[in-house]
């Protein structure tokens, strides 16, 4: 399947600081995508953050996610050591149709230290060749 896939940024609408990843499907005809589902933490690996930032560790930690965040300077943020140490639940992809979005949530704590009130660029990568997107965009974490 094939289409043209396009990508935005918007800010999170939880408490958590981060993005709103929303694909779209722009083109004529339906596309896969990598679903961004990818499981939930076992209780007993006791992590202690989010749903949305367990998904988000695995892809990341399997290359199928790349997060870039830089400062009001444009300098990078260094990231946090976090890792899920769990292998990722592929399920089959999702089908776009024409006109269809899929927004995944991307927290950006406890992935890079962020100081509230600051602006911050953030660019993402996402998904699976031949179906991958690109998106940038800026966040300020709330005071």
């Amino acid at each position: 399947m094939t289409g043209t896939l396009t990508a935005t940024l918007d800010p999170s609408a939880s408490d958590e600081p981060g993005v709103t990843l929303r694909i779209a499907n722009d083109g004529g005809e339906a596309v896969e995508i990598l679903d961004p589902d990818v499981g939930r933490p076992p209780p007993e690996m006791g992590w202690p953050w989010s749903v949305a930032a367990y998904r988000v560790a695995v892809l990341l930690s399997f290359g199928y996610l790349a997060l870039v965040v830089t400062d009001g300077a444009g300098d990078p943020v260094e990231p946090e050591p976090v890792q899920p140490w769990a292998t990722p639940v592929l399920r089959p992809p999702v089908v776009l149709g024409p006109g269809d979005v899929v927004a995944v949530p991307l927290p950006l704590v406890p992935f890079f230290p962020l100081a509230a009130g600051a602006t911050y660029r953030v660019a993402v990568d996402y998904g699976v060749a031949p179906a991958t997107v690109h998106a940038e965009g800026a966040v300020i974490p709330p005071a």
